[in-house]
C-alpha cells in the first residue's frame, strides 16, 4: 500500500513539474510580448474628440461629402480610420446633435450660399435640394425651415428684398 502511495506521489510530482514548466514558458512569453500591443491605437482613438470632429469638418467642406444623398456614418469612419460609435459620440459631444442633423448643417449652409448666388426670380427647390445632398425637396424644406425658421422660398424672398432695399439707399 505504501508502495502505491509512493508511486502516486511521484506521478503527482511529475504532473506538477510539467504544469510549472508550462507556466514558466507562458510567463516568459508574456514578459517578452511588446506592451504597446495592449494600448489603444492613437490613430483610431485620439484622446481628444475635438481633433476628429475638426478633421471631419475640414473634409466635409473640402471634399463636399454632404452632397452625397446616401452618405453614411460608416463611410466617414473609413475616411477617418475610426469606429462608428466613437465618431458618433465625438459629434454629439461637440455639437450636441446626431450624425444626420450634423450633416444637414452643412447642407443647409450650402443651400443658403446657392440661394445668395442665385439671381432669378423663381427658385427650383427640387434641383437645389439635389445639389445640396437632400433626397427630396420636401425633406429639404423641412430641414431648412427647422434650421432657419423660414422656408427656402421665404429666405430667397428676404434676400431679394434686402438687395432691392440696399440698391435704393
Amino acid at each position: 500500500m505504501q508502495k502505491n502511495q509512493h508511486r502516486g506521489r511521484k506521478e503527482v510530482v511529475e504532473i506538477m513539474k510539467k504544469n510549472i514548466n508550462r507556466l514558466v514558458l507562458f510567463v516568459r512569453g508574456w514578459l517578452l510580448t511588446n506592451p504597446a500591443l495592449f494600448f489603444k491605437k492613437d490613430a483610431a482613438y485620439p484622446d481628444n474628440p475635438e481633433d476628429i470632429v475638426c478633421r471631419l469638418n475640414h473634409m466635409m467642406v473640402q471634399y463636399e461629402y454632404f452632397k452625397n444623398p446616401g452618405l453614411t456614418i460608416e463611410q466617414l469612419c473609413r475616411e477617418t480610420n475610426t469606429n462608428r460609435s466613437y465618431l458618433s459620440r465625438s459629434i454629439f459631444r461637440m455639437y450636441g446633435t446626431h450624425f444626420c442633423e450634423w450633416v444637414n448643417l452643412f447642407r443647409v449652409a450650402a443651400a443658403k450660399n446657392y440661394i445668395k448666388e442665385y439671381d432669378g426670380k423663381r427658385i427650383d427647390l427640387e434641383s437645389l435640394a439635389m445639389k445640396c445632398g437632400f433626397n427630396s425637396a420636401r425633406s429639404f424644406s423641412r430641414v431648412f425651415k427647422a434650421k432657419e425658421f423660414c422656408t427656402p422660398k421665404q429666405y430667397h424672398g428676404k434676400l431679394r428684398k434686402n438687395k432691392r432695399h440696399t440698391k435704393n439707399v
